[in-house]
């Protein structure tokens, strides 16, 4: 299991969604946090499972509110360098 640490744009990042979905319900801006959280935990244990941007760079979305978390896979740590709201084009 790798250790998980997050890019300074990342923290401002989740600090921004869980502000803006705050303004209409504090409780889902707290669900939908915790479901990003759940999402990163798991690439601790399996990071390369999902999908490669580029030779150090993969993402993965999280399903349930649909953030995508870009991320890099170090010898001994996960990188979390940005999440944001997937635009998925083709639904």
């Amino acid at each position: 299991m790798l250790n998980i640490s997050y890019s300074n744009k990342v923290k401002k990042d989740l600090k921004s969604i869980s502000d803006f979905i705050a303004q209409d319900s504090p409780i889902y801006a707290v669900k939908t946090i915790q479901s990003i959280q759940k999402t990163i935990v798991l690439l601790s244990e399996f990071p390369y499972v999902w999908k490669t941007i580029d030779w150090s760079l993969r993402e993965v979305v999280e399903t349930k509110y649909k953030y995508k978390i870009v991320y890099e896979v170090d010898k001994t740590e996960v990188i979390i360098l940005s999440v944001y709201k997937y635009q998925n084009t083709w639904e």
